[in-house]
């Protein structure tokens, strides 16, 4: 699988990679030794079967169908942060679910889910999928990053990650099955997660970082 082409050690310029360390020791690797970085203006980030992990890289893989699109206007700085079976595998960690990754910059946070091993575009099947997700993400968010964020302090106050960050979450399918959500099930979905969770959710390949 492509791998970034550039160099990898870049200076760290996102201050908020102070979060990381609240992930420590949830897994069998050190997220030290788990993320990634990069400034390039275009990542394709996947789910890469034979690493049994997320991945990415800079340069359009044959199978970009299957990414999801981090455009990088500015060169910022960020971080990828592989989750399941990567980060976050302990047996009291996981239960309920783990999204696949993270992308983190100094202001935004973004969960991704891929579910690009869907191959049929049977309605049914797709939404099933979808609220298999949104479970995912949210127990990742709620129930393992949020509060152990919060057990840890900056300047002795607690780190509150909805307070510091934009956050939102995204559901990824092969670009090639047309899913997205204008579907009128999907938009519901996305509608209820933003009602009840105060983020916003999207059904999309891709995503804009400021």
């Amino acid at each position: 699988m492509p791998r970034l082409s550039q160099n990898r050690n870049l200076p760290v310029a996102i201050t908020n990679l102070r979060l990381c360390t609240a992930l420590q020791n949830c897994g069998a690797i050190s997220v030290a030794n788990a993320f990634d970085k990069s400034s390039a203006k275009h990542l394709y980030v996947y789910d890469d079967g034979n690493l049994g992990f997320t991945d990415w890289t800079d340069v359009a893989p044959a199978f970009a169908s299957k990414c999801f699109v981090a455009t990088n206007p500015n060169n910022n700085t960020i971080a990828l942060l592989p989750l399941d079976h990567r980060i976050l595998t302990g047996s009291s960690v996981i239960t309920g679910g783990v999204c696949d990754g993270m992308l983190l910059t100094d202001k935004e946070m973004c969960l991704i889910e891929f579910k690009t091993n869907v191959t049929s575009s049977n309605y049914q099947t797709i939404i099933q999928r979808a609220n298999d997700a949104i479970d995912q993400l949210w127990h990742t968010f709620d129930n393992i990053i949020k509060p152990k964020c919060a057990a840890q302090s900056i300047a002795g106050q607690p780190i509150d990650v909805e307070q510091m960050l934009s956050i939102d979450f995204y559901v990824v399918y092969d670009k090639d099955l047309e899913v997205t959500g204008v579907n009128s099930e999907l938009m519901e979905l996305q509608l209820q997660f933003l009602t009840d969770k105060s983020h916003p959710l999207y059904f999309d390949n891709g995503k804009t970082f400021q």
